[in-house]
Parts: structure tokens; C-alpha cells; sequence
């Protein structure tokens, strides 16, 4: 075929093979050739380390780093904490406007803590450092948060020598007449500071309280409203007070808020009508902050058990310090902000609690907990540096919010609005620190919870009616919207099922502390049962046995948590322990109530497999796969009984008699004479009937058997290979004699060695 000729579309032509046509091939995407913006999002999730890293990688990538400071702003420095080689990132990213660096850097130089100086001017150094970052912190807070910089600052400072503290707040004074923009946050929190001296510095705290809110604090201005009201006598004058207060509320003031609202529903302050006094007190219960979408994350799958310690722990420490209730539950709302945004070992939960009532405490109470004091009632679990760096870690994740509205806000306005007998008050109090503990009443708002628990009080002290008109109109709840959660309130916080801990010691640091005489003892009285309480809130009469197996309030929660850990990982586990007693947890371990203990029948056998063990890598050591070889044939025998006594021996094993258990004792000290047993028993603590399980809270010495972090559970004791052959043998002899008796003897050695329970 000639060459230039045009040859037709028949196909005859179309049939001739045409040249090969070479395919472009499609370029490559890298990370170079992503839009601006998509890199600016990447490199807002990467650490200071890996931003270095990528940094040094092109130029291009380097430019859009150094150029945009939105980069090392919204960087996290989360589990990192200044040091001498990388405070230069944390320097660096403060001053491009990271929140959380400022803070770290802050509080790192407050307590030498990080970078290392000498001793030389320490004081001095190290406090205009702490300023300058303070100061940079306080710029950069929340907008819906308070002023916080004074919380570290406060007394008592150091009455022997140069002080910190001291040096901090000479220098934040001094850089309020320089800095303009700062004025305002930082004289409100110099008058914080000087509230707290005697009497002679109050004026000059007046003072500094007045020049703060001409440079527009809101938090200022309304600490001003609180002196001027407690001299205003005058009706006119105080109508003002009211008037003025209304606006600070309307300009988003919280404590604005709840102290007008508390005043319009005690009475009509501004003379409107009943209707428009209702609502703006109705106003500040639709305007509760929301539940978090993303819940409390709780370490371990037995995460309402770990709370329900935590939390009767920090009770205990709260009626041991003689603080206030309102200290309490500011301090668990900090823990549940802090774990919906992070999450956090179980070696550190009890480290997070004792570390958010340090910094509650100094916001709200006039006697604080000092770290040291706090170290100690951990047992000395902790360090001072742990403390000093997890107090950074919760007011930088929390962006400077530390006061956040709570159940007892807006129980106050219930009770002013509809007050009670002084008893049946201490039994609202009671509701609401015994709701503390279940992490499954999280779920609701602190309004909504807070109008459940008056609707639950008045209905077991049998007010008429349980649910006045009048409580309607001023939440804006229904009766009908509060039955589901008040009756969730009644099984949670009645129940007989109550944890315990590794000593078998109940958990009723609640309890206890509503046993004084200044309480008039409510914790003892004796509620009506769940029947009549139905009857009362006119609701058909449900079973409460819906909610009560799981603490968590997830039925799933229970399964998972009798699924770990299995028997054949024990060994190992301890082991591998470390001999030194900081790496062991305070946090007692929790036993299987009464009602979790009767679902291990059920679940028994899927229990005990290996594959369910929640406990990343758990293996069997050969020793252990040779007991399980030898039990083989036991396994085969307790297959083949027959139904009937396949049940008998199942209720056996799983009684919770004195009896059966003391037959699972006697193989275990058999086994364990033997020199083949899992572990080998600690001597068992005297029990202390008074006690939560931290001895920290009782003694100042640190207790030498603390238990491992984890729950324990009940499982069958493997026998070896050489103890399962000497009872073939003996089978093997018996048959000689009966067949009858051989059955029977199979009967016994099957429930021997597979109902022998040890304690995890």
C-alpha cells in the first residue's frame, strides 16, 4: 500500500494494521501537587517533629510552613512536654498563636519544671518567663472562657526567700501599662489574686476590679455588681442593680445569668409579668450547653466500673479536705471534658482526677490542694512532675475553661424557685453526688438531669403534686419528658448491686459522707420500693433489672468485660511486672457484683477462649499448652455425660455458695502444692469496712500489694498433664470394682478440674 494515499473507512481498509499508538502516561499525584489549602489541614494534624520533618523535605513545603502561622498555631503538642531540646518548638509555636504551648511553657517555667536553669536567679529567670507566656496564653484563651492565669498564681507564695510566684505577678502588673490590648483579662486576674490576701490589699483589688472593667471585662464588671449589691439598700437603686445585672446577662456572662435567674424565680425583681419572668428564667435552662456527640471515653471496655472508682475516690478526698460539693462536681465535669476530647491510659485516670481537683480547687475554694499534698494522697503512685504536667495538659486541652455549668447551678434555681424541707433537700444533694458515679447519666444535659433529680425527690418524700405547674413553665420541662430519666436515677442510684474493690470493700465514699449529722443522716433512709415509685410517677410498672447489669448503661459492656482477661495470660502478665512501686496504679480493681457473677454461667465457655481476651498480646507459654494437652481428655468425658448430669455439675460449678467455692479452693491449694499453679497468692489485706480502696485517702504509707490495673474474674484452674494422668489412673482403678461407681467417679473428676476457680 502506497504511502500518502487516504484509504476509505470500508472494510477492506479498516482491517490494515495502523501504526501503534503511544499512550501519555498519567502523571503521578505527590504531595507537592495538592491545593494550598489541603496541605495547610495535613500539616494542622502533624506533630512539631513530623511538621520539622516535612519542612525540610522541599522548598516549596517549607515556604507554606513558615508562611502561614496557622500552621504551628493549630499544631498539638499532645503527651509532649517542654525540654531543653524542644522548647525552642513550643517558643516558636506559642509565638505564632499555639494556646496549648503557651500554657505548657507557662506552667514549665512556674515550677522549673522542663527546661533546665541554674540555680542562680531562678526565681527571677524563670518568673518574666512565665509572664511573658501567661500573658500570651491569656490573649489567646477561649472566647467563652474566663480569665485562668490567676489560678496559678494565687496563694500562698513562698514566705522564705525570692518567690516565683511573687516574681509573675510584679511582672504582669508592669505589663499592664504597656500592653493595651491585654489590659482588661490581666487586671482581673491580678484582683483575683489580691481577694485572697488579708484585708488590707481588698481595696487595691477594688481598684484594680474597676480599671479592668473599664477596659471592657465582662467577668469584672460582674464581681463589681456582686460588692455593690450587698451594700445597696435602696428599692430604687436596687431595681438599677437588677437592671444592670440583666444586661451583663445578656452580653453572655454565666455566673450573670444564674445569679438572675436565681432572682426571678425567687421573686419579680424587675416588676414584668409572671409570664416574661418565667421565661428568662425558662432561657437559661434551654440554654444548658449540649452533651457532647462524642462521649466520655473511658480506658477498657469496663469503663462505668473505672469511672464509679474514680469517682468515689475524689469524694472521699473532697470530705477528707472538707471541700465544698460544688469543688466536686466542677472537678468530674473537668474529667469528662477532658476524656470527650482525649483519651487516656488507665495507669493515668486516678493522676487526671487528683490533677483536676488541684486546679478546681484553686478556682473555686479558698483552701487549696497543694501538688504535694496531692502526690501523697495518691500513695506517692505519682510524681510532683507528673501532677505539674498533667495540671498543663487538662487547662490547655480544655482551652482555659475550667468552670463549666454543673448539676447544682441549676438545682440552686430549682430550689429557690420551689424550696424544700431542709431533709429533703440534703436528699436532693445526695441524688446528685450519687449520680456522679455512673457514667451512663452522662447522657443527659445538667438541666435536665437537675429537674430529674428534684422530680425523683419529690416523689420519694411524696410532695403533691410531684410536678407543679410552676416547675413547668420555669424549665420548660415536662413531667412526662423527666419519668425515663428519673426512674433510671432510682435503679442507678438505689441499687444493692454496688462495686467493690480488690478487698471486696463496697464503694460508698457517697454514703458515708451523707452519714454525718450535718446531712441528718439521709444516706440511711430507707426509699420506697420500685413498684410504688411506678404507681407515684403513674408509668407502667417496668422491671429494673433492664439497666442494672451493666454500670455503664451499654448492655454490650458486660460481655466484653467477662471476656478479659483469659487464665492463660495471668503468668506472664506478672511477670513482666515491673518491681518499682510508681508503676503500679492506686486504682483498686473492681470485683464482679452479684448479677454479673450469675451471667458467667451463660457465657462461661465463650469466656474462656483466648481469641476474646481483651489484652493485645496474650500467648500460652508451653507449660500452659501442655496442661491444656493434658486436660484433653477430661474436656472429651464432660462431652459425652449426659444431659441431666451435664446440668447438675453446670449449676455446681457455678454456685455461688460458700460450699462450691470451698471446693474450688481445695484444688487450687492442691495445685499450687503442687508447684504448677499460675502465680503465686499475695497475703490478703485486713479489710476496711470505712474505705473506698485508695489507702492513700486512709494511710500515708504506700501499700506494698496493690493490685494490678484490670478487674477480676473467675475462671477454671488448668491442671497439669501429670495430675490429669494420676486421676486416669484412679478411674481406670475404680472401674474394676462397679461400672456404676466408674460413672460416678468420672462424675467427680470432671467437676475437680474444671470448676477449681482462681482469682485473676
Amino acid at each position: 500500500m502506497k504511502a500518502g494515499v487516504i484509504h476509505c473507512r470500508c472494510s477492506k481498509c479498516f482491517t490494515v494494521p495502523a501504526r501503534k499508538r503511544v499512550r501519555k502516561r498519567v502523571q503521578a499525584l505527590t504531595l507537592l501537587s495538592l491545593p494550598e489549602e489541603v496541605l495547610l489541614c495535613v500539616f494542622q494534624c502533624l506533630s512539631p517533629e513530623d511538621l520539622l520533618a516535612v519542612r525540610a523535605v522541599h522548598s516549596q513545603l517549607r515556604d507554606i510552613i513558615d508562611n502561614h502561622s496557622s500552621v504551628w498555631a493549630h499544631v498539638s503538642f499532645k503527651d509532649t512536654w517542654p525540654a531543653p531540646n524542644t522548647v525552642w518548638l513550643f517558643e516558636r509555636a506559642a509565638e505564632k498563636g499555639n494556646f496549648e504551648a503557651a500554657v505548657k511553657l507557662g506552667i514549665a517555667y512556674l515550677y522549673n519544671e522542663g527546661p533546665l536553669l541554674s540555680d542562680e536567679g531562678r526565681a527571677d529567670v524563670c518568673g518574666r518567663k512565665a509572664s511573658r507566656f501567661f500573658s500570651l496564653a491569656e490573649s489567646l484563651r477561649s472566647s467563652s472562657a474566663d480569665p485562668f492565669i490567676w489560678v496559678f498564681i494565687r496563694p500562698p507564695w513562698s514566705p522564705t526567700g525570692s518567690c516565683c510566684k511573687a516574681v509573675v505577678f510584679d511582672r504582669l502588673k508592669a505589663e499592664c501599662d504597656t500592653n493595651v490590648g491585654r489590659r482588661g483579662p490581666l487586671l482581673h486576674c491580678l484582683a483575683r489574686v489580691l481577694q485572697l490576701f488579708d484585708d488590707d490589699k481588698r481595696s487595691e483589688a477594688l481598684m484594680l476590679l474597676e480599671q479592668s472593667s473599664q477596659s471592657g471585662c465582662l467577668q469584672s464588671s460582674y464581681l463589681l455588681w456582686e460588692t455593690n449589691r450587698k451594700t445597696t439598700a435602696d428599692p430604687g437603686r436596687y431595681l438599677q442593680c437588677v437592671r444592670t445585672l440583666r444586661d451583663y446577662a445578656a452580653k453572655g456572662c454565666w455566673d450573670a445569668q444564674l445569679s438572675l435567674a436565681k432572682l426571678c424565680s425567687s421573686g419579680n425583681p424587675l416588676g414584668l409579668e409572671q409570664r416574661a419572668c418565667a421565661d428568662l428564667v425558662a432561657q437559661l435552662f434551654r440554654s444548658c450547653p449540649p452533651v457532647p456527640r462524642r462521649a466520655p471515653v473511658w480506658s477498657g471496655t469496663d469503663g462505668g466500673v473505672t469511672r464509679y472508682i474514680l469517682v468515689d475516690w475524689l469524694v472521699e478526698v473532697t470530705t477528707m479536705k472538707d471541700f465544698s460539693s460544688l469543688t466536686l462536681h466542677v472537678t468530674v465535669g473537668c474529667v469528662d471534658r477532658y476524656l470527650a476530647l482525649r483519651s487516656v491510659p488507665k495507669a493515668h485516670l486516678q493522676l487526671l482526677g487528683i490533677a483536676c481537683m488541684v486546679v478546681c480547687t484553686r478556682y473555686i475554694s479558698k483552701d487549696i490542694l497543694t501538688i504535694r499534698e496531692a502526690v501523697w494522697l495518691t500513695d506517692n503512685t505519682y510524681k510532683y512532675e507528673d501532677l505539674v504536667r498533667m495540671m498543663g495538659e487538662v487547662v490547655s486541652v480544655l482551652g482555659g475553661k475550667i468552670r463549666s455549668p454543673t448539676l447544682l447551678d441549676y438545682g440552686e434555681v430549682l430550689l429557690s424557685l420551689l424550696p424544700l424541707e431542709r431533709r429533703s433537700a440534703h436528699f436532693f444533694s445526695y441524688v446528685c453526688e450519687l449520680s456522679l458515679l455512673y457514667s451512663s447519666l452522662t447522657s443527659y444535659s445538667p438541666a435536665h438531669l437537675a429537674s430529674a433529680v428534684l422530680l425523683l425527690t419529690r416523689a420519694l418524700h411524696h410532695y403533691a403534686p410531684i410536678w407543679p405547674g410552676q416547675l413547668a413553665d420555669h424549665t420548660g420541662f415536662f413531667k412526662q419528658d423527666l419519668v425515663p430519666c428519673a426512674v433510671l436515677l432510682y435503679v442507678k442510684c438505689f441499687s444493692k448491686d454496688v462495686p467493690k474493690d480488690y478487698r471486696h470493700v463496697s464503694l460508698t465514699g457517697v454514703k458515708q459522707r451523707f452519714e454525718d449529722e450535718a446531712y441528718q443522716h439521709v444516706s440511711k433512709e430507707q426509699v420506697i420500693d420500685f413498684k410504688e415509685l411506678c404507681q407515684i410517677l403513674e408509668v407502667s410498672d417496668l422491671e429494673p433489672h433492664m439497666v442494672l447489669p451493666s454500670l455503664t448503661g451499654h448492655p454490650a459492656d458486660i460481655h466484653t468485660f467477662l471476656s478479659s482477661p483469659s487464665s492463660n495470660s495471668k503468668r506472664r502478665r506478672e511477670e513482666s511486672l515491673p518491681v518499682h512501686r510508681g508503676s503500679f496504679v492506686a486504682t483498686p480493681t473492681a470485683e464482679l457484683s452479684t448479677q454479673e457473677e450469675t451471667l458467667v454461667g451463660d457465657m462461661l465457655d465463650w469466656s474462656l477462649d483466648s481469641s476474646c481476651s481483651g489484652y493485645e498480646g496474650d500467648q500460652e507459654s508451653e507449660g500452659e499448652k501442655e496442661a491444656k494437652d493434658g486436660e484433653s481428655d477430661l474436656v472429651i468425658k464432660l462431652e459425652l455425660a449426659s444431659e441431666h448430669e451435664d446440668l447438675k455439675l453446670h449449676c455446681r460449678a457455678l454456685s455461688s455458695d460458700d460450699d462450691s467455692f470451698c471446693e474450688g479452693d481445695k484444688e487450687r491449694e492442691e495445685y499450687e502444692e503442687e508447684g504448677q499453679g499460675s502465680a503465686r497468692s499475695r497475703p490478703r489485706e485486713p479489710l476496711d469496712l470505712h474505705s473506698s480502696g485508695y489507702s492513700s485517702v486512709q494511710s500515708a504509707s504506700p501499700s506494698s500489694n496493690s493490685p494490678l490495673p484490670g478487674f477480676r474474674l473467675l475462671v477454671p484452674v488448668q491442671r497439669p498433664r501429670a495430675a490429669a494422668a494420676r486421676r486416669q489412673v484412679k478411674r481406670k482403678n475404680a472401674a474394676a470394682h462397679s461400672s456404676g461407681e466408674t460413672e460416678r467417679g468420672d462424675e467427680e473428676v470432671v467437676y475437680a478440674s474444671g470448676v477449681g476457680f482462681q482469682s485473676l
